[in-house]
């Protein structure tokens, strides 16, 4: 009697999950990574593909190694979701996009506490725009400045100098004016190349680059990174949001919250397996005229070309004089 009941509720089960995979529905990811379907970010979407399914969504993944070109398939919905960098991501959601603003955003635990903050329900209003939906957003690695000169340290120094900058970046590239530098175009294909065979003086990077694009060819002896993050590099799932559950979206998020210590792991051991030998340490004095330039950058481009959101900005400025009511921006409140 027992080995009866005992199989009938194996069968049971097994007719459950079987009964829940059938009323999945089938729908397309595309899957941004330089590396194609080997690559790290391609990794972390297999197992958002498996969390996705007790979503009620089995995720079909097609590996992309050109940002554009996805980002232009899930624009003529060839794709039902798509997964980009956060700049890429800025024309289908300007508040999500925000978080990769220059200086919001200088260290992890603050990017933590955004990503969390924005999961919650009562942000799911800032992750839709018209048919577009942010439904993940994670950690990509803060982004440094990386100089062929450890002279280089300060915003004095840049001043004429070249450096590559991602021609889609408004941001950057006003940054880059502002600061007196000259702009050399690039894409996330060309810029180690460039900087590389010293086609330029400066290039913005993550760590998780510095190896495999060889980077230290282009840093050399004399050259180093600049250890203060000018902005974090962000990955984000967007989606069709008429194509999916009505709580997707949420479910997705939130998730995306849950994991942050887990996926930020590539990125805090990738900063970690630096040489010490290329690090540039810069003085309190040279932190502040940094954040100065990155306040003066935001402020510009929030209301002069609509490229921030102002809600976004409000809540990061909230989190960074939450840890340091000492800055000078918390009695400026120009966020």
């Amino acid at each position: 009697m027992k080995n009866w009941m005992k199989f009938g509720l194996s069968a049971l089960c097994a007719m459950t999950i079987a009964s829940t995979a059938a009323a999945n529905e089938s729908r397309t990811l595309c899957v941004y990574d330089p590396s194609g379907a080997n690559g790290d970010a391609f990794a972390t979407m297999k197992d958002y593909q498996v969390a996705a399914s007790q979503w009620g969504i089995d995720f079909q993944l097609k590996p992309y190694t050109n940002e554009k070109t996805a980002s232009d398939d899930f624009k003529a919905k060839k794709c039902d979701a798509v997964f980009l960098t956060g700049v890429r991501a800025r024309s289908f959601s300007k508040a999500a996009s925000t978080l990769e603003a220059l200086g919001a955003l200088p260290s992890y635990e603050l990017l933590g506490d955004a990503i969390s903050l924005l999961a919650q329900p009562k942000a799911a209003k800032m992750m839709k725009n018209g048919d577009y939906e942010t439904a993940m957003i994670m950690p990509m690695g803060a982004v440094y400045l990386m100089v062929r000169d450890r002279a280089w340290s300060s915003i004095e120094d840049i001043a004429g100098k070249r450096i590559t900058t991602i021609d889609f970046d408004q941001a950057a590239i006003y940054m880059v004016k502002l600061v007196g530098a000259s702009m050399v175009s690039a894409d996330i294909s060309t810029f180690s190349g460039i900087f590389n065979n010293g086609a330029a003086d400066i290039c913005y990077s993550p760590t998780t680059a510095f190896k495999p694009l060889e980077l230290e060819k282009g840093v050399k002896a004399k050259g180093g990174i600049v250890r203060y993050p000018i902005a974090q590099l962000t990955g984000q799932i967007l989606i069709q949001s008429d194509k999916f559950p009505e709580d997707f979206g949420q479910k997705s998020r939130q998730y995306g919250s849950d994991n942050y210590k887990k996926i930020l792991q590539l990125s805090t051991k990738s900063d970690a397996s630096i040489d010490k030998k290329y690090w540039i340490d810069i003085d309190d004095a040279a932190r502040a005229k940094y954040d100065q330039l990155f306040l003066d950058v935001r402020v510009h481009l929030r209301d002069n070309e609509k490229i921030y959101d102002k809600s976004a900005l409000s809540l990061m400025r909230r989190l960074r004089c939450s840890k340091d009511k000492n800055r000078p921006e918390c009695a400026q409140k120009l966020e």
